[in-house]
């Protein structure tokens, strides 16, 4: 068993230090990768969820689902817990056109919004840094397209920051 545990403590020491190798590689570190916006005192997560899927309908996009996490986790604890949504997107021409370029690409669409209640209280918008499209080694199209796609989903970020619909 100690064996066990000695290899998982090096396999989590390697990992850590790949992962800043990898980083400090590409120029960019974890929080890099994502955006929190914060959502305007007095809205709601119960408010941004609902602005979120009728700002996608303008924005001419997908809104897939929506996954009330804060839901889940007070059936399963049957405890309360802060608002915890997440929210998929998608543009199905253009996750189509990215996997026809490689099939990897489509991770980097950014289609989701994670809309959460701080620990400290302010409701927050979390998604994906469009700004690591532009790190990406993909064709001109492709990245074309995604930015397309990432500027739909700043448009619904900013409008539910703001309480629209």
């Amino acid at each position: 068993m100690k064996k066990v545990f000695r290899s998982l403590i090096a396999l989590g020491f390697t990992l850590s230090v790949s992962l800043s190798a990898f980083q400090a590689n590409a120029g960019f570190g974890f929080n890099d990768l994502y955006v929190a916006t914060d959502v305007e005192a007095g809205i709601t997560g119960a408010d941004v969820d609902e602005s979120i899927k009728q700002l996608a309908i303008s924005e001419g996009i997908l809104h897939v689902a929506m996954f009330p996490l804060s839901k889940q986790v007070e059936k399963v604890t049957g405890s309360p817990y802060r608002h915890l949504s997440i929210h998929n997107i998608c543009d199905a021409k253009t996750a189509s056109l990215l996997a026809d370029v490689s099939d990897a690409f489509v991770i980097v669409m950014p289609c989701r919004i994670a809309v959460v209640e701080g620990k400290d209280g302010v409701v927050r918008m979390w998604s994906m840094n469009p700004d690591m499209i532009t790190m990406m080694d993909m064709p001109a199209a492709a990245k074309k397209l995604a930015k397309a796609v990432s500027t739909k989903i700043n448009n619904i970020i900013t409008g539910a920051a703001e309480g629209a619909f």
